[in-house]
């Protein structure tokens, strides 16, 4: 019994993948589209209706490391795929990796996401480092002022936009 629950699983999996995303891309680049999907969606639907303030650093971080991963992935798919895509599925990967907060977001790669992952703090950004600020000043020390202020909301926003475009773009 046990090889006919296999069989059948890679059965289902096989038919989901011809219908997702686009079919010039092989399956274990689409098994990883939909994992980031799922990823986003999870962030999105389960986690969006968490509005205990206690959960709200522990919710930008989430939001943001998991986004940053996707769209760091989604681009160097692109460098690799892109010019090979149809061209709705390129056009809808163009949109993702091009928008303007996809840039935001990867443009603090080096020092914001490492501090997040890693939790430590480069020297030249530990000297602004304030307990009483938005994620202790990591914010202001990352990105331009305007940005870093209103970075909690577009980010939940962007979150849910790419979560979107992700899964038009399976189930293309």
């Amino acid at each position: 019994m046990q090889t006919t629950d296999r069989t059948e699983s890679k059965v289902r999996a096989e038919k989901h993948y011809r219908r997702s995303f686009d079919p010039a891309l092989r399956e274990e680049i689409k098994a990883s589209l939909t994992a980031m999907t799922c990823a986003l969606n999870t962030l999105v639907v389960l986690l969006a209706d968490d509005t205990n303030p206690s959960s709200a650093t522990t919710l930008f971080k989430l939001r943001y490391i998991t986004l940053h991963h996707v769209l760091s992935s989604l681009r160097k798919l692109d460098n690799q795929y892109g010019s090979g895509l149809r061209p709705p599925d390129r056009a809808l990967l163009k949109g993702i990796v091009d928008a303007p907060m996809s840039d935001l977001i990867l443009q603090a790669h080096r020092g914001f996401r490492n501090t997040l992952v890693h939790y430590r703090p480069t020297r030249d950004v530990q000297g602004g480092l304030s307990l009483d600020a938005p994620l202790y000043g990591l914010l202001d020390a990352y990105f331009p002022v305007d940005a870093a202020r209103s970075l909690g909301d577009a980010l939940a926003l962007h979150t849910a936009q790419v979560a979107d475009r992700m899964s038009a773009w399976c189930d293309n």
